[in-house]
């Protein structure tokens, strides 16, 4: 009898402790791990959104959650189009990235980059792209039929233009330069209207390329500049604002899915709040960074709503050309009208 007692003993003893395994084990998975990439090394303005979100997320969901960032896109080995892909695929779970890249994938997004859309600047950027207006609606569906959900759109601002040859005030000036674009049609286009010659090539060449001379420039925000250190393989700065770059903070359906509906008001709350909080930013660092160009050599030229105004008149063809093809529905969303 008593070694039946001490059998049964053992017995409990072994479920015991299997049972405090598996409640081990319960615990540790409670923390799902999303992959988050983003376009832009560490010292971005960009991170400043998506270091916001990971906290708001893993404090708000006590740790259920827990976002870890690849930034310089990583994940995508430097390759922004692919980087696109795997968040619509669902390989990647949260993902930033600017419309100009995600158009290469739905090419009406290339609307919101149409040269000189928004003449007000911010302010008109304010009223259309952000708080609920039509061309941020209009971002957000676009993706969404894409296979993700929009969370939230944050700033890479108006895109400038950097040379090695010469200052550019006028479209005489830009003729014969050959400039690093991004991989969207209607910017091929354009960049021919003024007399130059387009190169499409991945961002993480282009520091390279300006250093040996392989191009003469290239056109990004100040951000995307300084973050990339173009700066200091260029020696003149056109600031003519000709497009607006919205970054577009997503996750995958796949995840969106598998959320609760509470955890997704605290992904939607936590985005809205980053990305307020990386537009301040963003627009707060644009004179000094002007000022950074400055103090490194960088000769700066800002144009005059005159001298934009030649610009503006050479590439206008450009909206006819591609009207079909943006369609009028989404070229009206960011207040254009024909």
């Amino acid at each position: 009898m008593k070694r039946n007692l001490k059998l049964g003993l053992v017995i409990l003893s072994s479920i015991a402790l299997l049972a405090t395994g598996c409640g081990k084990s319960s615990n540790s998975s409670k923390s799902k791990e999303l992959r988050m990439n983003v376009t832009t090394s560490e010292s971005s303005v960009w991170m400043t959104a998506a270091k916001e979100f990971k906290k708001e997320v893993e404090e708000k969901t006590k740790g259920r959650y827990k976002i870890s960032i690849y930034p310089n896109e990583q994940l995508s080995s430097g390759n922004q189009i692919k980087g696109v892909e795997m968040l619509l695929n669902g390989t990647t779970d949260i993902d930033m990235h600017s419309t100009m890249i995600a158009a290469a994938l739905e090419p009406k997004l290339g609307a919101v980059s149409m040269p000189w859309l928004f003449p007000n600047g911010n302010k008109d950027v304010d009223k259309i792209v952000f708080n609920n207006g039509t061309g941020g609606k209009m971002i957000a569906k676009l993706m969404e039929a894409k296979g993700c959900h929009v969370l939230g759109l944050c700033e890479n601002g108006f895109r400038q233009l950097t040379n090695n040859k010469r200052p550019v005030a006028t479209p005489e000036d830009i003729k014969g330069l050959k400039i690093r674009i991004p991989s969207i049609p209607q910017y091929t286009a354009l960049y021919k209207m003024l007399g130059t010659d387009p190169v499409t090539m991945s961002f993480s060449e282009v520091f390279t390329a300006l250093q040996q001379g392989a191009i003469d420039g290239q056109e990004n925000p100040y951000d995307f500049i300084r973050a990339g250190k173009i700066h200091e393989v260029q020696k003149y700065m056109t600031v003519w604002n000709y497009a607006y770059d919205p970054i577009i903070l997503s996750c995958s359906s796949r995840v969106w899915k598998s959320l609760s509906d509470e955890d997704k008001k605290i992904f939607e709350e936590a985005a809205k709040n980053a990305c307020a909080k990386e537009v301040k930013e963003s627009r707060a660092n644009d004179e000094k960074i002007i000022k950074e160009f400055k103090d490194k050599g960088m000769q700066i030229t800002v144009l005059t709503p005159e001298q934009i105004n030649a610009f503006k008149a050479v590439v206008k063809p450009v909206y006819e050309q591609f009207r079909g093809e943006l369609t009028d529905e989404v070229l009206n969303s960011m207040g254009y009208k024909f």
